[in-house]
Parts: structure tokens; sequence; C-alpha cells
């Protein structure tokens, strides 16, 4: 039975070396998908290049941990600025959800704003709505709205994803990632999905040139090598051999 794989990139607006990248993946590799973070730096630079390609799919990469937010934040942002912080507060039980919830609907409504339509699905900035205690909040806007969000199975609780109506992928990977990337690494991915009996899968990635502000992220040269693996023709006849045909979010 044909399987569907969604190859999303995260970080759509981050630089413009990041947007290139994806746009690269998309064109010439098998990147179908991506995800905006609407106060990105570069973030209407990829609103262009989406209107440039409708057929990218876009969602919504919701940012509790980068730049600054949209909405007021006393309980989360220092000086105005997010940061990575967010997982100490959630250990103490001092998320401010309130504030939170207002935040992905403001994020969600720039987004529309900026791209004239809704997002394709959501996921997050350093995978933030997978924390327990905001996994339901997140869930449940997503359902209410009828996009799809990223779900990791391993990583969010049973009792966090009761009941979970939310449209997703039946598994998710993060796996093509670090240091190591390559296609061996993709395609043991793919293997790793068929053996648990997936009938859909998404992979993060995040393709990129390296720019002055892509070289700043702890995550720098990966990127580029991502940016090779996924754009090798050889890549994508394995996909093909696998069974596997390529997606997005609007085919689950």
């Amino acid at each position: 039975m044909e399987k569907l794989l969604i190859v999303n990139a995260d970080d759509f607006g981050l630089s413009k070396g990041q947007n290139y990248g994806i746009l690269e993946s998309f064109r010439h590799g098998v990147v179908t998908s991506t995800t905006a973070l609407v106060n990105g730096p570069a973030v209407e630079h990829a609103v262009r290049i989406a209107r440039e390609h409708p057929r990218l799919a876009v969602g919504l990469h919701f940012v509790l941990t980068l730049g600054t937010p949209l909405t007021p934040m006393p309980g989360l942002a220092q000086n105005g600025r997010l940061g990575k912080w967010i997982w100490q507060q959630a250990e103490k039980g001092a998320l401010p959800l309130e504030e939170i919830a207002a935040e992905l609907a403001s994020q969600y409504q720039r987004f529309i704003d900026l791209f004239d339509r809704a997002p394709t699905h959501i996921d997050s900035h350093h995978h933030v709505h997978m924390i327990p205690q905001l996994f339901p909040l997140v869930a449940q806007f997503a359902a209410q709205r009828g996009v799809a969000l990223r779900v990791d199975q391993q990583t969010v609780p049973d009792e966090a994803k009761k009941p979970l109506t939310v449209r997703r992928s039946q598994g998710f990977s993060s796996e093509f990632y670090g240091e190591d990337v390559c296609e061996a690494l993709f395609l043991q991915t793919l293997d790793a999905s068929t053996t648990r009996g997936e009938s859909s899968l998404e992979i993060m990635c995040h393709p990129a040139f390296i720019d002055n502000a892509i070289r700043q992220s702890s995550y720098c040269y990966p990127r580029l090598a991502e940016l090779e693996v996924l754009t090798s023709p050889a890549l994508k006849k394995a996909i093909a051999e696998r069974g596997y045909r390529l997606g997005t979010f609007l085919d689950v």
C-alpha cells in the first residue's frame, strides 16, 4: 500500500539563507511543506516566495523561544524577548497559559494576514507545543480551526493526548538532524516508520544556505548538508522505491 511522506522544512522566515534553502529543496528536491515564524526577521521575504510558489504548503511555526512576541507576555518574555527558559518555567509549573493562548491566537491571525490563507498545519520552534502542559491547549486550538498538528507520539504523554481529535500524520521523526545527516539516515527513518506500520510520516528538516543569521545559530553547517541530501535525485528515487508518495498535511 502506498504511504504518505511529508518532508517539512522548519524555520521559514528565519533568514533569507534559510528561505532560499527551503525553496531550493522544494523546487529541486523532496521538501513538500514548510512552517513559518511570523515574528521571524525574514518573514516578509518568505511571504514573497510563498506567493511565487503556491504549491509549497506553508504552516505556522509557533514561536515561544525566539524574538519578540506579538502580544504582551510579562509571565514568559524577559525584557520583551522570548528565550529557551520556557522549560524551566514548565518544570516549576509556572507557565502563563492564558498569555500563551493569546500569543498563539495572535500568531495564527498574523499568519493569515501575511499569507492571505490559513496555515496547512501547526508545529513549533524547539517543539514547545509538545510540552505536556501546552499540548492540550495547542491541540484544541488546531482542532477548532480544522488544521493539522505535528504530534510526536514518543514525546507527548498519553494523558496529554486524550482526547486527541486533531488531524496529524501517523508518524513523526526529528531524527534527520545533527552532524551526521546523510542520505542513509533519511532512508533509515523511512524504514523504521515502515516497520512500525505507519501509513503516513512527517520528517522534519532545516535546509538552508549559510548567511550571517544562520552562522549565529547553534545548528549551522548541518543545514547546508541537509540541503545537499534533500536535493539529491537518488533520494527521490529511493523514496519512491520504498512505496512512499510525497505530499502535505492537506493529504492527511
